[in-house]
């Protein structure tokens, strides 16, 4: 279950219903199921660069992005996702300005509630 938490002030709900989407489909062209992917947002409202808030060296937006791949994803596809997820956040957040670590997990590891549902009688 590949998991992209984005951390950015970018609060637009149509941008990141476009992410969510895009990267949505891309992981559907690598084998995920679309129910299987999670993307997250969360508030990065105070960030530092060292002691100085990143806010006030430059107005650009930014994100910061943590995406959980399972642990048989080589290096090359770790690089790929990471190219995508920049591709997927412009133009509000230029790729200079996004900073993306991979994790590589056990999908053992990983538990979700199981979704039940009922039929139609």
């Amino acid at each position: 279950m590949p998991t992209t938490i984005i951390a950015t002030p970018v609060r637009d709900t149509a941008f990141q219903r476009r992410v969510a989407k895009q990267l949505t489909f891309w992981w559907r062209r690598h084998g995920i199921a679309p129910a299987e992917v999670i993307t997250r947002f969360e508030r990065a409202d105070h960030v530092f660069l060292g002691p100085f808030p990143i806010s006030t060296r430059d107005d650009r937006p930014y994100a910061f992005v943590d995406c959980v791949v399972g642990q048989d994803r080589d290096a090359e596809f770790r690089a790929a996702c990471a190219a995508e997820i920049r591709r997927v956040l412009e133009p509000e957040i230029p790729p200079d300005r996004t900073f993306i670590a991979i994790h590589r997990a056990d999908p053992a590891d990983h538990f979700a509630p199981t979704i039940h549902r009922t039929e139609n009688r």
